[in-house]
This record gives C-alpha cells, sequence and structure tokens, in this order.
C-alpha cells in the first residue's frame, strides 16, 4: 500500500465543516419540510407522503447515475471536489424554492411541490456524494479514515444543534414581518451561510488516491462488484435502516412536542439535545472504535437509540427531567456515527486489493440512495401513522392522534434500530 503524507488539522476541520454545510440544508428540509408542506404549504399528510416515495424512485435513478459520472470523472482538481463546487449553489436555490409557497392553486401547487423538492434531492446528491465520498480518496490509513468521518460526524452534529436552536425563533421572526414567509427566508439564510462552507470543503479536501483512466472500470462492472459484495450490502441495509429510526423520527418530532409533550417552549431544547449529547461524545468515538471494533460500537450505539425511543414511548412524556434524560440516552448513540462511513472505505479497499477495479463512486453513491430512501420511508411511515390515527391541520388532537404520534414517533423507530442490528452482523470484514 503506498504510504501517503499524514493528514493535518486543516485536512479534518475542512472535510468536517462540509457536512455543517450540508446540515444547514438537508436537515432543514428533514427536521421541517413536513410540517412547513402540512401547515403552512396546505397539503395532506397522505399527498406528502407519496410525494416524498416519488422522489426516492427517482434518487434510484439518479444517485447510481450520479455515482457513474463521478467514477468517470478526471480533472485536475479530481474526480469528486469539482461536483461539490458546482452543486452548492444550486442547492441555495432549490432550497428556497422548496420552502415557497407560488399560490398556483391547489393542483397547481403539488406540481410545484413534486418539481422543487425532486430538484433539491438531485443537487443534494450532485453536492453530497462527493463529499461523503472523500475519505475513501484522501487517506488510506484506517485511523485517518475513522477521524475523517468522526470530523464529519461532528459537523453533522453541530450543523443540527445550530439549526434547531435557530430555526423555529427565526421562522417566527420573520413570519412577524413578512407573513408566509418564516421558512423560506430562514431556509434561503441558512443556504447561503453553507455555500462559503462547501467551497472551503471542496478546496482544502485533497483528493491524494488517484484512479487512472486507463484502470477504469466500466459502470456494469463497478454495479456489479459491489452488488455482489455481503460486506458492501450489509453497510447499505444498515444505513436504509439506521435513517429510517433516525431521519424518520426527525421528520416528525415535532408534532410529538407540539401535540403530546405540549411544551411548545422547550421543542428546541428536546431536538437539539440528542445532537448536544452526541457533539460530546463523538470526540471519542475513534478511541471507541479502535477498543471495541466498528461492529462492536454499532452494536452499542443502536442499543442506546433503541432504550432512548422506548423510554419516551412508555415513560411519561409530560414528565420534563424524565424526556431529558430519555432524550440524553438515545444521544449516547451517536458514537457510532463514524463508523458506517469508514467501513464503505474498508469496502473499498477490499475490492480494490481483490479485483483491482475501485468502484468507489458506485458504491457511496448506492449508499446515499439508501440513505434517502430510508429517510423517505421513515418520514413517510411516520406521517402516514400519524394521518391514519387521525391527524389533521388545525383540528382537534384526540388521545388516539396522540397514540398515533407516540407510535410514528417513538415506537418505530425503536423497532427500526433492533432490526439494523442484523446487517451490521453480516458486515464480516475485520477492524
Amino acid at each position: 500500500m503506498e504510504k501517503l503524507e499524514k493528514l493535518k488539522g486543516k485536512d479534518y476541520f475542512s472535510f468536517g465543516i462540509g457536512n455543517v454545510a450540508s446540515q444547514l440544508s438537508w436537515t432543514m428540509v428533514s427536521s421541517y419540510l413536513t410540517l412547513f408542506y402540512t401547515d403552512v404549504f396546505g397539503l395532506q399528510a397522505g399527498a406528502v407522503a407519496i410525494l416524498f416515495l416519488v422522489a426516492r424512485i427517482w434518487d434510484g435513478i439518479n444517485d447510481p447515475m450520479m455515482g457513474a459520472i463521478m467514477e468517470h470523472t478526471h480533472t485536475k482538481y479530481g474526480r469528486f471536489r469539482p461536483y461539490i463546487a458546482i452543486g452548492a449553489p444550486l442547492l441555495v436555490v432549490f432550497t428556497i424554492l422548496t420552502f415557497s409557497v407560488p399560490g398556483f392553486g391547489s393542483v397547481g401547487n403539488l406540481i410545484y411541490a413534486y418539481i422543487t423538492y425532486i430538484g433539491l434531492g438531485m443537487v443534494y446528491t450532485m453536492t453530497n456524494v462527493p463529499y461523503l465520498a472523500l475519505p475513501a480518496v484522501m487517506s488510506n490509513d484506517p485511523k485517518e479514515v475513522n477521524k475523517l468521518n468522526t470530523a464529519q460526524m461532528m459537523g453533522m452534529v453541530i450543523g443540527m444543534i445550530a439549526l434547531q436552536l435557530c430555526t423555529l425563533p427565526l421562522v417566527n421572526y420573520f413570519e412577524g414581518i413578512w407573513p408566509g414567509r418564516g421558512y423560506q427566508i430562514t431556509a434561503g439564510a441558512y443556504a447561503i451561510v453553507a455555500l462559503p462552507l462547501f467551497w472551503l470543503c471542496a478546496k482544502n479536501c485533497k483528493e491524494r488516491i488517484t484512479v487512472k483512466k486507463e484502470e477504469q472500470t466500466s459502470t456494469k462492472e463497478s454495479l456489479k462488484y459491489v452488488l455482489k459484495d455481503r460486506n458492501a450490502m450489509s453497510v447499505i441495509a444498515y444505513t436504509t435502516l439506521n435513517m429510517i429510526g433516525m431521519m424518520g423520527r426527525i421528520g416528525c418530532a415535532t408534532y410529538f412536542y407540539i401535540y403530546v409533550v405540549q411544551n411548545f417552549a422547550l421543542i428546541t431544547v428536546f431536538m437539539m439535545m440528542p445532537m448536544f449529547v452526541g457533539a460530546i461524545v463523538m470526540p471519542f468515538g475513534p478511541k471507541v472504535i479502535d477498543k471495541l471494533g466498528r461492529k462492536k460500537t454499532l452494536y452499542v450505539a443502536l442499543i442506546f437509540q433503541t432504550v432512548g425511543c422506548l423510554m419516551m414511548f412508555f415513560g411519561p412524556y409530560t414528565n420534563i427531567p424524565y424526556l431529558l434524560l430519555a432524550h440524553v440516552v438515545y444521544g449516547i448513540g451517536y458514537i457510532g456515527g463514524a463508523c458506517g462511513s469508514s467501513m464503505l472505505v474498508d469496502v473499498v479497499t477490499d475490492i480494490h486489493d481483490r479485483t483491482g477495479a475501485r468502484p468507489d463512486g458506485i458504491l457511496f453513491s448506492m449508499n446515499s440512495l439508501a440513505g434517502k430512501i430510508g429517510q423517505a420511508i421513515g418520514s413517510a411511515l411516520g406521517i402516514a401513522i400519524i394521518g391514519w390515527f387521525g391527524y389533521v391541520a388545525g383540528k382537534d388532537i384526540t388521545n388516539e392522534v396522540r397514540n398515533g404520534i407516540q407510535i410514528g414517533v417513538n415506537l418505530m423507530p425503536a423497532i427500526v434500530y433492533v432490526l439494523a442490528l442484523i446487517p451490521v452482523a453480516m458486515y464480516k470484514l475485520e477492524d
């Protein structure tokens, strides 16, 4: 294995800041778009669920296509970084459009929602898939890769904390000045702040591992290597289930805090608490992984997340200290955040060592697709459960509706986290 120059603090910082930028766009979408669509845009819960699923079907074509384009790109700036730089300004435009209410009537607004949300997903793929693939070409040292992916997860947590702290106050503030445009202006401001952060990441995260044109395999061959690799499919399955649980809960959590806990003032605290705990435990992630290995670290993480969700489901949901404790337990599960991405880098290395092929673009795009599918299924399932139990925006919240919110927000993710243990157990590459 070629010995590469060791990464420096600037490399880890620049890579981590890229996920801060990513969260300022996508976590805004995953946390508040469902609420925006039902309570501001005026869509029915069922229509939102169908929209999310249709968008993910398109991602099934779009994401692997982006992976193939990345693999066959050869520039002096690398294969991945140019797409981060180009995609970032497009992400700003589509984020603003997605959180806008055009006033085209019920049918026209629904068509507009499809166009803007699917367009947002496409430019997010263009920006985020190459970003997530960077560790595989920045270093071939597993410990450095662990640190890069920990920096990525720290960036995610910092971005999510900032977003959860500021979003509702900003939305309410801008609503008071420009009624009906609070979400649009807030989302636009986040996207504009994210733009220079993406560009900083693209500038500093050098691609040290290169693939020559003559060594490049075809898209069909790359896809075959990934689909036939047990370890690759295990990580992809884990990513899908983990995102169903995590992002599905985040996407519907506001309903739980508003209508079940009935404490609007503490929504920001509850939304932020798991990320705040994650920011504390994540710096210890590389040492925990070195000691336990990636699989055992993920076992521990998934168990903490499951227990946290069950505490919220079964416990006294009006007892604020108890709920805060449940959120702390849930947040400890972020200790395993870097494992999945590091496993993917190991899979790329293993396939390359055995076959000479390096299907990194296809692998990371498929894992990104798995994450989007997981998010869509989680959000759609959560909102569908809530709607099935009778939730309608503006209507009285009955005990039956509250039970549905509890099932969709807390019980469903707990079940999914238990299921995620299965693909983790099937992953066979040693640390």
